[in-house]
Parts: structure tokens; C-alpha cells; sequence
């Protein structure tokens, strides 16, 4: 019995890289369209720039000390 073949890439050195940007890109906008959270306004984008207003408001309080 032979040894496993190994293969060190699925598509090519580029072509992976690409192919899983394109996939995970793809994904997150399937789930965005689907997810009911996020059409309430709880999308990522909405929640990434909540998180980075309260993380300058917090800047913002310490400076004033």
C-alpha cells in the first residue's frame, strides 16, 4: 500500500488565497441578506461602528480628565 498523496495547495499558491476571499466574501453577504438581526439594524457594519464611537467616546472621557 502506498503513502497518501500530499498536496501542499487545492488550486495554486495565489488561487487559494483568492479563492477563500471570494468565499468567506460571499458568505458574509449570504448571512447579512439572511440573518433577521441584521435587518434590523444590527448589521456588522452597524455594530463594528457602535463598538469603535464607544471606544472613542472613552478616549475622549480619559483626555478630559
Amino acid at each position: 500500500m502506498s503513502a497518501p498523496v500530499k498536496f501542499d495547495y487545492l488550486i495554486s499558491r495565489s488561487g487559494d488565497v483568492i479563492f477563500s476571499f471570494t468565499v468567506g466574501t460571499l458568505a458574509y453577504f449570504l448571512n447579512e441578506r439572511d440573518n433577521p438581526r441584521a435587518q434590523n439594524g444590527k448589521t456588522l457594519k452597524d455594530l463594528v461602528l457602535r463598538a469603535r464611537q464607544k471606544k472613542i467616546n472613552e478616549r475622549e472621557a480619559r483626555r478630559q480628565l
